[in-house]
């Protein structure tokens, strides 16, 4: 059996620099590799919708609010971990193309919300069958006990680091 490229450069690593655990660069290694041809794969897809990454995430978390799919841009943006600049832009060019418009917050007069409108709606719900489609395919080598042991460790490693990361 030929050796993959990720074991082979935590050996390689771990002759070159002795003393490290060859499984922690191993795991880190994997994890960058597969999010690489995971997030290839999740851009073809949102790219057959014509959406963008950073569009489609506005999308979904607009479809994933409920009813009547409306959020305050600061919701977004602390939703989708981005600067409330970062958060205009995406709006901006949604509202352009007819996909979410602005409209007066009832609570907070110096604030509004974004709503998706009846052709964003039926955009983010056949590019979210794609994009949900796609993670179930690359997944898919993987039985529903093995997907769910993955996710814990995975949520466990993901919780560590942004716990060492606050500090």
């Amino acid at each position: 059996m030929s050796e993959d490229i990720v074991s082979r450069i935590a050996r390689e690593a771990s002759q070159a620099w002795p003393g490290y655990e060859d499984s922690s660069l191993e795991v880190v290694l994997s994890i960058v590799r597969a999010f690489h041809f995971i997030n290839r794969e999740l851009v073809r897809g949102q790219e057959e919708h014509g959406i963008s990454p950073p569009e489609c995430g506005v999308l979904i978390e607009l479809r994933l609010s409920g009813p009547p799919f409306r959020l305050t841009p600061t919701q977004l943006y602390n939703r989708l971990l981005v600067t409330s600049g970062g958060i205009t832009g995406r709006i901006d060019r949604l509202e352009k193309r007819g996909l979410l418009y602005r409209l007066p917050d009832p609570q907070d007069r110096r604030s509004f919300l974004v709503q998706l409108t009846e052709s964003g709606h039926e955009l983010i719900q056949v590019a979210g069958q794609t994009h949900f489609g796609i993670m179930e395919r690359l997944t898919e080598g993987f039985t529903s006990q093995e997907r769910e042991c993955l996710s814990g460790l995975l949520r466990k490693l993901l919780l560590d680091i942004e716990s060492s990361c606050r500090k």
